[in-house]
């Protein structure tokens, strides 16, 4: 860690995707965790959580797509990794020898696939479109011709919610009625099956199912913000920087692109260089607040590529000072929630568009043991 760039970084604290993993397990405790660690587990680094996850005992996992599944292949994560999305017939059976689950949402697709088997066995699971109206086959008599074909090892079925994330009465009626599907679907073809994702888990905790499937929730975010967690879930993600660069402007004086900001009074101003590039959304400038020293600094102007200016004309600053800029507190502050809802968006969002100059540096029993770097 000696040899670390103070620029701007992401702190990942291991620590809490444990304690999550322990809630969720509490929650759900007949059935196994499906971990989902697709888009780099949601920008905290797949590698690096999937290793831990591996600590905590889970042995299965989802992702996106097949460069995804390759990823948690070469870094020998342990258990079956399901694959989401579509997958070109030829890669599925360059891969069929690895620990790879494919999925399949489509008759002729299953048909082709199974036809291309040449005397194997495909590892699938079916996807049951319940009411997504995304991906998945919608009769019985689908699931049933996909259920016949001879080349594919049918391990389990799953469908996606569309509001279990949502407690209003129009809502909870939707998300049971898909439950009602896929259980009356699979239960009486003595299928195992998957369909609680992060709000399912927390909200739905009563569904049956062979496994639910942890997302944002496992990384201590609220599937919506709108709506409280169980006690004691802790986001795992911070961004911070430092000071790199102190000066006074006069009253008067405009500031960053657009001139948007404009000096009330003598001002001084710290640079941090952190930037939309580096996943500070530039929705939040001229209205959002970092943390310095334990002082709220607002930004002043606009966020810009690389940098962006704050006002710490009261607060003592030196350079190198640490700027937290999205904090791992549940709500509140300058925490990732507080964003997402201040701009209008989500906080998966958020967590997905950080940079891949930004080192992720993993907390594990309370020490920085490890810096991954993408550039």
């Amino acid at each position: 860690m000696n040899n670390f760039y103070q620029r701007t970084w992401a702190e990942i604290n291991l620590d809490n995707l444990r304690d999550n993993i322990a809630i969720l397990r509490n929650l759900s405790p007949d059935k196994k965790i499906i971990a989902v660690v697709k888009a780099n587990a949601y920008g905290h680094g797949d590698i690096q959580c999937a290793q831990a996850l591996n600590e905590c005992g889970i042995k299965n996992f989802c992702v996106s797509n097949l460069w995804e599944a390759q990823r948690l292949y070469d870094a020998n994560i342990e258990g079956e990794i399901l694959i989401f999305g579509y997958c070109d017939i030829p890669m599925v059976l360059e891969n069929i020898d690895k620990n790879f689950v494919f999925t399949v949402g489509d008759v002729e697709y299953a048909k082709a696939l199974s036809n291309a088997a040449s005397g194997k066995k495909i590892p699938v699971n079916i996807k049951l479109d319940t009411g997504m109206s995304r991906v998945g086959i919608d009769t019985e008599e689908q699931l049933d011709e996909i259920l016949q074909l001879n080349g594919l090892d049918c391990r389990a079925c799953y469908t996606h919610f569309a509001v279990s994330d949502s407690l209003d009465d129009s809502d909870i009626a939707f998300t049971n009625a898909q439950q009602e599907k896929i259980e009356k679907l699979c239960r009486s073809r003595g299928l195992k099956f998957h369909s609680q994702n992060s709000g399912g888990i927390i909200y739905h905790k009563d569904f049956a199912g062979d496994f639910v499937r942890a997302g944002i929730i496992m990384y201590g975010q609220k599937p919506d913000a709108r709506f409280s967690v169980p006690s004691g879930i802790k986001p795992i993600f911070s961004l911070k920087s430092v000071v790199c660069q102190i000066k006074t402007v006069p009253a008067g004086k405009t500031v960053s692109y657009g001139r948007t900001f404009t000096a009330k009074r003598d001002t001084k101003l710290a640079l941090i260089p952190c930037g939309y590039a580096d996943g500070f959304n530039r929705r939040l400038s001229g209205s959002w607040n970092v943390t310095i020293n334990g002082h709220s600094a607002p930004v002043c102007g606009r966020i810009c590529m690389d940098q962006t200016l704050i006002d710490v004309t009261d607060i003592p600053v030196k350079i190198g000072d640490e700027v937290i800029i999205y904090s791992d507190e549940p709500e509140g502050g300058n925490s990732l929630t507080q964003a997402a809802e201040q701009i209008g968006t989500i906080n998966y969002e958020l967590l997905c568009v950080i940079g891949t100059r930004v080192p992720r540096i993993y907390i594990k029993n309370g020490v920085k043991t490890e810096i991954q770097r993408y550039l």
